[in-house]
């Protein structure tokens, strides 16, 4: 406790500095007090200003956390979907009306282990693999989400199942050249489609990979092509979708695909706190040119008779009609049918009883299979 020496010293000391401080007012002639006086309310008015602005930002974060549609994760995860929120027509997501039909691009990617590793393959929303010639596969992407990629590759050439796949989503079919059969399709059918080998402009090759397996384009140019030929896309059917399991009932499946070779063995291991497949090739985790790893919510894989027409073993798939079908989501397989009316409509999946599957909104995987010994569930 202060004794009152203590005090009168402190009293005596404040008197001093005020004594100073009005001394020191009556020197100032008044346009320096003026001075003086704005600089102390600039710097007070900066202060209160700061503080509001500072409060204000903390409440605006709060209550305003996306003011864009939600990612893939974001929608599934939170389940904060804004009711007029729609579902996009490829894969499922919610999206703000008007963003629910972007045009589909569907492109011819290399699987070559010399391609390896791919660009853009982890951002597709589906994607096809099937084999192209022996036991070597391809895959066709399709990307219908708006997002602008600058690399997708490498690009290869045409097989005529996979136009008939993209046919489903008239889609824009991007590819190098491509089979006889596969470009006399694409010469009579109404399908757009970019081929390097008449459109190089919109496709470059890069110095990092040896050829054939060098050939990359981008979302952008995708873009411009369609642009310049006015392209509007009708749309197509879409997919039934359901809420994700709850943990407890998730499953603990795992899938792996024998396309006959080594380096295009396939694994599907099952994430159950993700609830998502983790996609491994030739036994190492596939991963974009990035690092993105590619993964899945869901796994279709359809059996479909084939025919070897060429020496060069080059297929012939049978696209339309039906045909075994496994599918897998939230860690269960289960086995049912696919149907592929005609080419002008996208497959569908339906369980042992008929009924059309609902799948988990997110990317999904088609693999394309001859005998259901290729696969292990």
């Amino acid at each position: 406790m202060l004794d009152k020496y203590k005090i009168r010293g402190m009293k005596e000391k404040f008197s001093n500095i005020k004594n100073k401080a009005v001394q020191f007012w009556l020197k100032l002639n008044w346009p320096k007090r003026t001075v003086l006086l704005l600089s102390i309310l600039a710097i007070i008015s900066l202060a209160v200003f700061l503080i509001i602005f500072s409060l204000g930002k903390n409440n605006l974060k709060e209550s305003n956390p996306k003011e864009s549609y939600f990612t893939v994760e974001e929608t599934e995860k939170n389940s904060e979907i804004h009711p007029n929120y729609v579902r996009r027509a490829i894969d499922g997501i919610y999206v703000e009306p008007g963003k629910e039909n972007f045009y589909p691009v569907a492109v011819m990617i290399d699987n070559d282990p010399l391609a390896r590793p791919q660009s853009g393959l982890a951002k597709a929303q589906l994607v096809y693999e099937a084999k192209a010639e022996s036991g070597i596969t391809r895959f066709m992407a399709l990307f219908a989400d708006g997002e602008e990629l600058e690399e997708i590759g490498p690009i290869r050439s045409a097989r005529p199942y996979y136009v008939d796949w993209s046919e489903g989503y008239n889609a824009l079919y991007v590819h190098v050249g491509g089979s006889p059969e596969a470009l006399d399709i694409l010469a009579k059918t109404k399908l757009l489609n970019l081929n390097e080998f008449y459109q190089g402009g919109y496709f470059w090759r890069s110095n990092s990979k040896i050829a054939p397996h060098n050939v990359y384009s981008s979302i952008g140019n995708f873009n411009k092509y369609l642009d310049r030929l006015n392209a509007k896309n009708d749309g197509y059917g879409a997919w039934l979708y359901k809420d994700e399991a709850a943990a407890e009932d998730r499953g603990k499946s795992d899938i792996e695909i024998n396309y006959s070779v080594n380096d295009f063995l396939v694994s599907w291991k099952y994430d159950k706190e993700n609830n998502e497949y983790i996609r491994y090739l030739g036994e190492v985790q596939h991963k974009d040119a990035d690092g993105t790893p590619v993964v899945a919510k869901n796994i279709i894989i359809m059996q479909v008779k084939s025919k070897i027409l060429d020496a060069e073993l080059r297929r012939q798939m049978d696209t339309i009609g039906g045909g075994r079908a496994w599918y897998c989501l939230d860690g269960i397989c289960k086995e049912g049918e696919w149907k592929k009316p005609d080419k002008k409509t996208r497959e569908k999946i339906y369980n042992k009883n008929g009924e059309e599957v609902k799948f988990n909104a997110g990317t999904a995987w088609i693999e394309v299979i001859q005998e259901e010994g290729q696969i292990l569930i």
